[in-house]
């Protein structure tokens, strides 16, 4: 009965509606993961007009993380549950209003909260987008490049942020970091207006339209619960019982969440889905791909503006290798997939991530761009451009359209809960080494840069479990079959 249905729906686009349904989807996610990025070289500017306290600025950050990550699931259902198109456009307009807010924001309060309703605003727009996207693409040549082009520019946007964030900020200020996404929303929104009438299958599920209360509810605390308390042992001890508490109140309302899934009669998270090998370990994967790609991220960042002094424009103009390698190998990768399958192209590209982290044990103070960090760059961005697109692909293949939102919803919260946890063990461990060495009587640029140091060991380790991960995986030999997403 099902197999009736395919022929009609797997029909190929024409190149104008590809291009238009590319530019609306991915120009949605561009921005919601631009934005993960693009303030943290502006936090100085930032602290010095707005007079932020040293403890408060970190928050500039955090509420955007914190919000995104506990609400996805919650947007990601909320997408399937009453359409596609709806969940999107009211995403997208919550998300570029608080960027208005944010760049017309005259006290520390106001930014923050402004930072958190986009946190929110990206959370209903994410899922809702990348939803649309393999619900449109029914052609599965069409789905494969799509979700290729997709899992390319999830990964270049981020080096985008900071890219741009110091170009702006040393040119025309840092409160263009928000207004710059006013005119490409209401672009976006005028195009998503038009451009997803007709053609597309973006209907809400049949039948009774009612969202999971209780679950929504268990489930979205307990994610911002466990959020909150990992960003903040930045600062706080893991014995400290905040923290102790923290987790451990996370962890209760994860669990009745999964006690309550299993007897709600409409549930806000199928958990059969995971018990899909193929969804399960990539999203594994991304965890753990997130963890030390985030970590990673943080601690160059440090040792380029910190240990060798460099400004924010130079700073950012640094990380372009990476971004300009994983587009090149992203677009290799929408070829490879196909013919490779997921599993070989993920574990290569993870490799290459963490000898590319390895190779940063070598980094010096006042050390060489070229030889120290730009092998790195390159091997990372060909690495993250390999891997990403067949994870995107691994991880909403199978799923029945209905649930093709939350199939999203828990990929992107697998992304931030693992940036998370990630970014809080790599700080707790270079704090941990910086400690130690300062009690040594070092110097401070090397005592920084050996605690810099234990964060990229660590985060060598994490991609390598991520590669041993992979084994898990499906067989090395089956070539994808993109039609198989949403069960097709």
């Amino acid at each position: 009965m099902v197999q009736a249905a395919v022929p009609e729906r797997d029909q190929t686009l024409s190149r104008g509606r590809v291009a238009l349904l590319l530019a609306i989807t991915c120009g949605a996610q561009l921005l919601v993961i631009f934005d993960e990025t693009v303030v943290n070289l502006a936090l100085p500017s930032i602290r010095t007009d707005l007079e932020f306290s040293t403890s408060s600025l970190a928050w500039v950050v955090d509420a955007y993380m914190l919000l995104f990550g506990g609400f996805l699931l919650l947007g990601g259902r909320g997408a399937d549950l009453f359409g596609r198109q709806r969940m999107f456009l009211v995403g997208l307009v919550v998300f570029v209003g608080a960027s208005l807010a944010g760049g017309l924001a005259q006290s520390d309060t106001a930014l923050i909260v402004a930072r958190g309703v986009q946190g929110f605003g990206a959370a209903l727009l994410s899922p809702a987008a990348l939803s649309i996207l393999v619900s449109a693409f029914t052609n599965a040549d069409q789905r494969g490049k799509a979700l290729g082009v997709w899992g390319g520019l999830s990964g270049i946007a981020g080096t985008t942020g900071v890219l741009l964030g110091g170009l702006i900020t040393d040119t025309i200020g840092w409160r263009w970091v928000f207004f710059i996404n006013v005119p490409v929303g209401a672009v976006l929104l005028a195009l998503a207006l038009t451009g997803l009438r007709g053609g597309v299958d973006l209907d809400a599920a049949t039948g009774p339209r009612r969202l999971d209360g209780f679950g929504a509810a268990t489930i979205t605390g307990g994610l911002l619960l466990l959020v909150y308390t990992m960003l903040n042992t930045s600062h706080r001890a893991w014995s400290d019982p905040l923290t102790i508490g923290g987790l451990a109140g996370a962890v209760v309302l994860i669990a009745i969440f999964v006690w309550w899934e299993k007897r709600a009669p409409e549930p806000l998270l199928r958990l059969g889905i995971l018990a899909n090998r193929q969804i399960a370990v990539a999203n594994i994967l991304t965890v753990l791909a997130a963890s030390a790609l985030y970590g990673t991220f943080f601690f160059l960042s440090l040792y380029m503006q910190v240990i060798n002094g460099w400004s924010p424009i130079r700073a950012g103009l640094s990380w372009a290798p990476l971004g300009l390698t994983m587009a090149v190998f992203a677009g290799a990768a929408m070829q490879l997939t196909p013919k490779l399958g997921t599993r070989n192209l993920i574990m290569v590209g993870l490799a290459l991530v963490g000898v590319g982290q390895l190779l940063l044990l070598r980094s010096t103070v006042d050390g060489s761009y070229v030889s120290e960090l730009l092998p790195t760059l390159i091997l990372s961005g060909a690495g993250f451009g390999l891997a990403l697109v067949p994870l995107v692909v691994a991880a909403v293949s199978g799923v029945a359209r209905e649930e093709s939102g939350i199939a999203s919803g828990l990929m992107n919260t697998a992304q931030q809960v693992g940036g998370a946890v990630g970014l809080a063990v790599l700080v707790t461990v270079a704090n941990e080494r910086l400690s130690g060495r300062i009690g040594e009587g070092a110097q401070n640029p090397s005592v920084l840069l050996d605690g810099l140091h234990a964060a990229f060991l660590v985060a060598a380790i994490l991609t390598a479990v991520a590669v041993l991960a992979t084994f898990v995986l499906p067989s090395t030999r089956a070539k994808v079959d993109m039609a198989a997403i949403h069960g097709g």
